[in-house]
């Protein structure tokens, strides 16, 4: 299902293009998710796993553009991608109705509303999918704001897994969150 692209003026007053991710955005995609990586606290992801090469980047570019239930949105500021969002919808035929979301931006361009405006989006975009009921996305529980960001756009907690996520030693819990669409 395609998705139409938008302009948002964040609260830097700054306008981004949220898209529909292209394969040739494989390289300006793959340099953005190297760049935010390392600088997260809340990604479940070491930068020495970030392994893709440009040629794999576009095969994952391509697999939601050729699964209904599934959408790779990009940020655009100025040609350059500044970070995305992705719905990526089940294989699996008794749970082709769910997608799980995983969302990542460069630093300089959190807490001015993109992650609204990313979320946003998408929400719009799976209530208006025929396949879609379920969105579901894994949160740190330390992730305070992210947490507040999710409930504000109307995801509901459903668990907590102690003990998830361990980095450098130190455990933290990881909360499941849903939204019906």
């Amino acid at each position: 299902m395609k998705f139409e692209p938008k302009q948002i003026i964040l609260k830097n007053r700054k306008t981004v293009l949220i898209r529909q991710a292209a394969i040739s955005d494989a390289e300006n995609l793959l340099n953005c998710i190297k760049t935010y990586i390392p600088t997260s606290n809340f990604i479940p992801k070491l930068e020495s796993e970030v392994t893709l090469t440009v040629d794999q980047e576009k095969e994952w570019i391509n697999s939601f553009l050729v699964n209904d239930n599934s959408l790779l949105l990009v940020a655009e500021y100025e040609n350059k991608i500044i970070g995305n969002i992705d719905a990526t919808g089940s294989r699996r035929k008794i749970m082709e109705h769910t997608a799980v979301i995983g969302m990542g931006m460069l630093q300089e361009w959190q807490n001015i509303g993109l992650g609204t405006a990313f979320l946003s989006a998408t929400i719009e975009w799976a209530r208006n999918n025929p396949i879609l009921e379920l969105l579901w996305l894994q949160v740190y529980t330390d992730n305070e704001l992210g947490v507040q960001l999710y409930q504000k756009m109307g995801f509901v907690a459903n668990g907590i897994i102690p003990n998830f996520f361990k980095q450098n030693n130190t455990y933290f819990d990881n909360l499941t969150m849903t939204l019906t669409v």
